[in-house]
């Protein structure tokens, strides 16, 4: 909804229109075109996504354009005024609310974009409500794409062993394909949030009429009051997820997972398994091991994303979400019982950045951006899954997830778990075909012959840079070489699963290496062969150490000690 102001448009002294809102001038009085350059010059990034707060009578947006060289991206929020602007590369977003500001960054902004904040003159003066909307819809997404990114990195050197140590257990496993549409019976999602505690009286009552999926570590939380969950979904490959496992015995829980999930957790349960993909560019690579139909299943920064979208998958009937604080609900991260839980004094020792948001009975609660992103994709997830489900955040507490319905806990269990479930699963003899192994080693082993002519590939092509003998210029010959390197590493690593790694790899080299301002030819020449160098380098290290998981894989397979 467009906020009224008092809006004037004007003429400066050299003729040009300018706008004056809320008796603000949004340009000079005198030569609005002049200040709008000298503006430029001072503010504009090159090879930046240039984030523009205030669009006016377009002077500044002209003459950023005109900066744009490299054809660098301009976003522009305006919330006073309706303009549209047909100079490329340039997108206006016309919103005010925090909530639309943010889904249209969300659109145009990636998580590789470096990005330059300006405000336009006297725009941050107008109305310090919407100045604050506006800022909070950048920090948000800004926040939210730095929490991508640096969960990425972490995790970037643990899945390869993950995955390939993991596939041992998809011989014997089944696709969560078998679980589509299962059950008709309500399903509960158990997350591991503060208000979880307060729910177990209820669950307990209702156990024997639900299936029950525990989100991760959440399963702790459950044992300690014996509750057995049906499903446990786990994709965290770190060694702190495995220690919530660790000690758990003779649990008749099913485990759902990823393949990037911690490779020692399968073997902590006897009972079958389901497996997934959580990326789509590694189906068919996996398929490559199993005659089950992989499935891929959407998620997010949250294992309980992940739950939520195999509860639409799982059952046609209703959904209760519980322990879904998002929040710090009584001053904790977690439920009690559960490995994760601290104090808020104990997090604010470590960090500072925490932001106030809608809560669940309408008041404002403390969260962070790490919950942020969890939220968000919660919400996401529910657009394209849950909009004509019965889906219910019965949490009663922490942070309002949009989109959800709101519902106690026991209203669910009165109106909607009121029939003991059936048993129908089916189970599958836990033990590897010979056969199949045979199939998954001859597969590996290709794979292997792979991973060593890439080895070769990228020694040499690393080589290849350092006998160039200028500074200002690669030599014709040592390009050509270069490039048919490259379309050969493209051609044996798009059949491994070393391909979806090269690409991570690729857009983070392009991130950091962008051109810069005012760059002579010997500057240009140094940033090319420092970025070639380090894209070599990176993706020889990730073969490398990929390449020793895969010899341990097949080892293991040979040796049948799985």
């Amino acid at each position: 909804m467009r906020v009224n102001h008092d809006l004037e448009f004007l003429t400066a002294k050299n003729g040009e229109q300018i706008i004056k809102i809320n008796n603000y001038f949004l340009h000079s009085e005198y030569n609005p075109s002049k200040e709008a350059r000298e503006f430029a010059e001072k503010h504009f990034k090159a090879e930046r996504l240039n984030l523009v707060y205030g669009f006016g009578a377009g002077h500044f947006i002209e003459a950023l354009h005109k900066k744009a060289i490299h054809g660098e991206k301009i976003i522009v929020i305006e919330p006073f005024l309706e303009v549209s602007c047909e100079l490329c590369d340039v997108t206006v977003i016309n919103a005010s609310s925090e909530n639309e500001i943010r889904l249209a960054l969300e659109e145009q902004i990636s998580v590789v974009d470096n990005v330059n904040i300006i405000t336009s003159p006297n725009y941050d003066k107008i109305d310090n409500k919407v100045y604050i909307q506006v800022l909070s819809a950048i920090n948000k997404k800004l926040n939210s794409d730095f929490v991508a990114e640096s969960t990425h990195k972490h995790f970037n050197k643990l899945w390869p062993q993950n995955y390939l140590l993991n596939l041992q257990y998809i011989l014997k496993d089944q696709s969560v394909i078998h679980l589509s549409s299962k059950y008709t019976e309500p399903i509960v999602i158990a997350s591991g949030g503060p208000s979880l505690t307060k729910q177990i009286s209820t669950l307990k009552q209702i156990r024997n009429n639900i299936i029950l999926i525990a989100a991760g570590s959440t399963v702790n939380t459950l044992l300690n009051n014996n509750i057995e969950p049906d499903y446990i979904v786990s994709v965290d490959g770190s060694e702190a997820n495995y220690n919530h496992f660790k000690d758990i015995k003779g649990c008749k829980s099913k485990l759902i997972y990823a393949l990037y999930n911690h490779y020692l957790i399968r073997n902590v349960f006897e009972t079958s398994g389901y497996f997934f993909a959580v990326d789509q560019e590694m189906i068919h690579h996996m398929q490559k091991f199993t005659d089950e139909s992989v499935v891929y299943v959407p998620g997010g920064t949250s294992v309980a994303n992940y739950a939520y979208s195999l509860a639409t998958f799982m059952t046609t009937g209703p959904i209760a979400i519980i322990g879904q604080d998002l929040a710090f609900t009584d001053n904790k991260t977690h439920a009690d019982y559960n490995k994760n839980v601290k104090t808020l004094e104990d997090i604010k020792k470590s960090k500072n950045n925490f932001v106030e948001v809608d809560g669940y009975y309408g008041e404002k609660v403390l969260s962070d951006y790490i919950y942020l992103t969890m939220k968000e994709s919660f919400e996401n997830l529910h657009k394209s899954l849950g909009k004509e489900r019965l889906i219910f955040n019965c949490t009663e507490g922490g942070a309002m997830i949009d989109g959800i319905v709101n519902m106690p806990f026991n209203e669910f269990a009165q109106e909607y778990a009121t029939s003991i479930k059936k048993n129908k699963e089916v189970e599958k003899v836990n033990f590897i075909a010979s056969e199949n192994k045979e199939k998954v080693i001859l597969e590996l082993k290709k794979e292997d012959k792979s991973f060593i002519e890439l080895i070769k590939l990228l020694k040499k092509s690393l080589n290849l840079l350092k006998s160039n003998k200028s500074t200002k210029s690669f030599s014709k010959e040592i390009l050509i070489k270069l490039d048919e390197n490259d379309e050969k590493i493209r051609k044996l690593s798009e059949n491994t699963m070393l391909h979806m790694a090269f690409n991570v790899i690729n857009l983070n080299i392009i991130k950091y290496f962008k051109p810069q301002k005012n760059e002579s030819t010997k500057d240009i020449y140094k940033r090319i062969y420092e970025q070639n160098k380090m894209l070599y380098a990176k993706m020889l290290e990730e073969t490398v150490d990929t390449k020793k998981h895969l010899d341990t894989l097949i080892k293991l397979l040979i040796e049948e000690t799985i």
